[in-house]
């Protein structure tokens, strides 16, 4: 009955809403495989696309994706790959979902483009968790993020290329971006909201 109702659900669902039921964060998942393949597996199911720094290929389908890490046991460290880029093109990603990023130590690389789901809280949650390491980020017609996300974009101390476009939603445009500017000196920002 449970997954009649799933399937019900899956099939009748507006287009806006796909894989918003799969963007909860699952403690006992990251326990099972740890926090790199779990915030992989978030990510490809919500539509968007993940690559390995281990692994040569790219990932976009969920199928693909557990195939070949179910080939790897997450004990062992030769086996404990680490995610590296991020790219969530139309994607259903959520600002709640972004705490999947969470203990993600490798990242370099997150591509936020359409995610009409996504909010300002997803940013706060990756600059808590990754601002310190993150060296691109590209946020571009994510309809939700206001100037009060992107204030957080100041705990992301280790980019090196800020891209900023067509984010409808923010208000006081020079004045967020001088702040940025600011608080980034080191940022090659490309501010065009």
């Amino acid at each position: 009955m449970h997954l009649l109702i799933i399937h019900s659900f899956h099939r009748t669902k507006p287009d806006h809403l796909h894989g918003l039921y799969f963007c909860s964060y699952d403690i006992q998942r990251v326990k099972e495989v740890g926090a790199d393949r779990a915030a992989a597996e978030w990510i490809v199911r919500c539509g968007g696309k993940i690559k390995f720094s281990q692994i040569d290929e790219s990932f976009e389908d969920y199928n693909c994706l557990v195939k070949r890490t179910a080939q790897l046991d997450p004990r062992l460290p030769e086996d404990n790959v680490t995610l590296e880029t991020i790219r969530a093109e139309d994607a259903s990603i959520t600002g709640f979902g972004c705490r999947h990023f969470e203990n993600l130590s490798a990242i370099k690389n997150v591509y936020f483009i359409r995610c009409k789901n996504l909010h300002d809280f997803g940013l706060e949650y990756m600059g808590q968790h990754v601002g310190n390491h993150l060296k691109t980020l590209h946020l571009e017609e994510c309809r939700r993020i206001t100037e009060f996300g992107l204030e957080h974009l100041s705990k992301f101390t280790a980019l090196d290329k800020l891209i900023l476009r067509n984010l409808k939603s923010v208000h006081g445009k020079e004045k967020v971006e001088q702040k940025l500017r600011g608080a980034l000196p080191k940022t090659d920002i490309q501010f065009e909201v």
